[in-house]
């Protein structure tokens, strides 16, 4: 078996946290138009240790989507507390498909080290995102503190959905990791009305929020970039059941297959 780098820092095989306190007000379940409650976004430079902050409007039944991404360094497949919803690991540019934990043949702990070749092999650290979602209750902290290994750049964007179905929170998820298109094509879903679909883009280039705007009927949720990579979020409420389309970024958009994509469905109550 592979060692894992001495530097990776590992709590009872978790990536470490530390959370802060914080009071969430108690949802009002009656606004059944509202599908958001805000979202933050914040990049760490060259920097393994990240801290994120949940949304100022979040609300206590809230549950909390993070899309934490990476270049060049271990992303966790775990983290404490917190659900592993989703995910897209790349280890080249024109890699065909996303690798995701089912694919991992080398692991050790939170980390996975290989990935099956048969679907892209390596070690899938070129760029990558994880999603994970967290219910929020009264004792929650107002924000996290993530440690991992290694000093490459590492983002987060964090939203807020209401009315989630705590049982099965996500619907449908869908990744793609080379759409060979200037812009950025997501993968077409399937969704409930009412559901929410989030769009994630992490980008292994800098760009700027103008260079990808929202797809035709999506909304702009996040953004936060650096100097040699980018993170988006794009959102919207399905207004009947039906597939998604494949759905494209408006913008001069950015070099092809340098981006990993990840369409997700947010299952509501």
């Amino acid at each position: 078996m592979q060692a894992i780098p001495s530097e990776i820092i590992e709590t009872n095989s978790v990536a470490e946290f530390t959370p802060e306190p914080r009071s969430f007000p108690i949802g009002n379940f009656s606004q059944a138009d509202q599908w958001n409650h805000g979202t933050t976004a914040v990049t760490s430079a060259n920097d393994g240790t990240i801290k994120f902050f949940a949304p100022t409007d979040t609300q206590v039944g809230d549950t909390l989507f993070l899309f934490l991404s990476r270049t060049d360094g271990l992303l966790p497949l775990r983290i404490d507390q917190w659900t592993r919803g989703s995910a897209c690991f790349k280890s080249f540019n024109n890699q065909d498909s996303c690798m995701r934990a089912v694919h991992c043949v080398n692991r050790d702990g939170p980390y996975c080290l290989e990935f099956d070749p048969e679907v892209g092999g390596g070690n899938g650290r070129d760029l990558g995102t994880v999603v994970f979602y967290h219910h929020v209750t009264a004792e929650d902290p107002g924000c996290w503190t993530v440690k991992l290994p290694g000093k490459s750049t590492v983002w987060a964007i964090l939203t807020a959905i209401p009315n989630v179905n705590r049982d099965r929170p996500i619907f449908r998820t869908r990744g793609s990791s080379c759409d060979a298109e200037w812009e950025s094509e997501f993968p077409s879903v399937y969704g409930k009305e009412n559901d929410v679909l989030l769009l994630s883009q992490c980008f292994d280039d800098t760009a700027l929020k103008r260079h990808f705007q929202p797809p035709e009927g999506t909304e702009f949720l996040g953004f936060t970039n650096s100097v040699d990579e980018a993170g988006f979020l794009f959102g919207k409420r399905f207004e009947k059941t039906g597939t998604s389309g494949e759905l494209i970024t408006g913008g001069r958009g950015g070099p092809k297959c340098k981006d990993a994509l990840i369409s997700l469905v947010v299952n509501r109550a």
